[in-house]
């Protein structure tokens, strides 16, 4: 708009300097008026300038229709998003640019829009391009309609995604049958967490609704054994506390059937994007599992008894085999009885510390500890026996040839080595080592402090035992040294099982 201007003759030396500048009536009135209209206009234009600046820079699409429904501003996203330029679009009708809206959804809404006054929001296809999805905001704007819209498309697409992809997530931990999923928020005062999340399993698993436990985590707890309520509770406010993960086994009570069970819970602390945390749990009906670990151990125990009344009933007919009815027992048989009673004797403390482990295997500390037990029975004699390795697990296999192995070396030094004086000493030293084949178990049996050694003119079954039985049980080898200051023994096996 352009304001009008109007030149007022102000002479140059007024001929009454005292008296006050008049201006006619005539030129004052069409100033006075024209003044207020124009400083008017030019603030309206101004105020316009700006909200459009405003428009074009809010990010969303945004268009104005007057009464008439015809277009009266669209902004540059706007035109960007229908492929058309504002002067094709201004001072036409919605309804003629976009003929496909009749009888749509959207135009329902901007005619109740416009009919009652009343802004709305609502989510609709667009009607210019087809396929997408868009976020509409239709208000009361300038005696018309003002639209903005933003197309959420790709949202809604992911939205639909997550949806389905939790729809398959629930469907998978509430159909679970011996397990519970569920989450918990993180806080520092243990009581303050709240459930956000819980499987419907929790019915089939603990008796209670998972709405009632959603809205109630105590009703849970009130269902374990009041044994572990003290170790089960400090061990969750470690793990609160620390943000580490935590795994219990214990006892509870059904809620309706009332039958106890065995359970085992795993949590974890999971960060999210925002630096909070919450805690992923898993609840798991193991009482199939205890039962089963139960019954074996009947078994193991069972066989192991079953074994020691067979090593007995070894033993009684060795007795009896190597005695000859009406005859004295000679030295060598006597020698040959004992040797083989005690044979026997380092089987069965094999077999005991298998037992104690469920024949899954051993410590090898405890094997040796074992094997050596009867050589050490006070400090003097455990100050002569040295023990000494990183501890590994071996087999029960190799648990059980390792004893007997100790047991011929333990015999030997107690007859001719390092043990049969009160100054020879016995070092037993092990580590891994790994080679081309898998990892191996390196073995030193060393005396030192004995009688001097002599090699022996020929080899007894204690040495065969040593050597080949190694060699035939575990696929290894063991070297024996008679040097002058004591026997060395050095035992190479494979710790790793077989590539079948």
């Amino acid at each position: 708009m352009t304001v009008p201007r109007f030149a007022i003759p102000i002479p140059a030396e007024p001929q009454n300097p005292s008296s006050e500048l008049i201006i006619s009536s005539a030129v004052q009135s069409p100033i006075i008026d024209a003044v207020p209209h124009a400083v008017g206009h030019s603030r309206e234009a101004k105020f316009e300038a700006r909200i459009a600046v405003l428009l074009e820079g809010i990010g969303d699409a945004f268009y104005a229709l007057d009464a008439e429904w015809r277009f009266t501003y669209i902004n540059r996203a706007a035109q960007d998003y229908f492929g058309v330029p504002a002067r094709d679009m201004l001072g036409r009708v919605i309804w003629d640019v976009f003929p496909q809206s009749e009888g749509t959804e959207l135009r329902r809404c901007y005619e109740a829009v416009a009919a009652t006054g009343v802004p709305a929001t609502f989510e609709s296809e667009a009607v210019g391009v087809p396929g997408r999805y868009l976020e509409l905001r239709v208000f009361p704007y300038d005696d018309g309609l003002g639209i903005s819209f933003r197309d959420w498309t790709e949202l809604r697409r992911a939205a639909e995604d997550l949806q389905e992809s939790q729809a398959r997530l629930s469907s998978l931990t509430d159909n679970v049958p011996a397990c519970m999923v569920y989450q918990i928020s993180d806080a520092m005062d243990y009581r303050d967490r709240k459930v956000l999340y819980m499987s419907k399993t929790c019915e089939r698993l603990n008796g209670i609704p998972a709405e009632a436990v959603q809205a109630d985590l105590s009703l849970l707890y009130k269902l374990v054994l009041p044994q572990y309520h003290a170790p089960m509770m400090a061990k969750e406010i470690e793990a609160v506390r620390d943000r580490k993960p935590f795994d219990m086994e214990f006892e509870m009570r059904h809620g309706k059937t009332g039958e106890i069970r065995w359970h085992r819970l795993v949590v974890t602390p999971r960060q999210l994007a925002n630096g909070s945390y919450v805690w992923d749990g898993l609840q798991i009906d193991i009482t199939d599992h205890k039962r089963a670990e139960e019954h074996l151990r009947l078994l193991i125990n069972e066989l192991n008894h079953r074994v020691k009344n067979t090593l007995a009933t070894v033993q009684s007919l060795a007795a009896q085999s190597f005695s000859r009815p009406d005859s004295p027992i000679d030295d060598h048989l006597m020698a040959a009885r004992s040797a083989f009673e005690a044979r026997l004797f380092a089987l069965a403390r094999a077999h005991d510390v298998l037992t104690r482990e469920n024949w899954e295997g051993a410590n090898l500390s405890d094997v040796l500890g074992e094997a050596c037990a009867p050589y050490r029975a006070n400090a003097v004699e455990r100050a002569r026996i040295e023990i000494g390795g990183t501890d590994l697990r071996v087999s029960p296999q190799m648990a059980l040839s390792l004893s007997m192995t100790l047991h011929e070396l333990f015999t030997n030094a107690l007859k001719y080595g390092a043990l049969s004086n009160a100054a020879g000493k016995i070092r037993i030293s092990w580590a891994s080592r790994i080679a081309e084949t898998g990892t191996r178990l390196i073995m030193r049996w060393e005396e030192r402090g004995g009688p001097r050694v002599e090699p022996p003119a020929r080899t007894g079954f204690g040495s065969r035992l040593i050597q080949k039985g190694l060699a035939r049980e575990l696929n290894g080898s063991a070297q024996i040294a008679y040097e002058p200051e004591g026997v060395v023994c050095t035992i190479d096996v494979p710790l790793d099982p077989p590539v079948s």
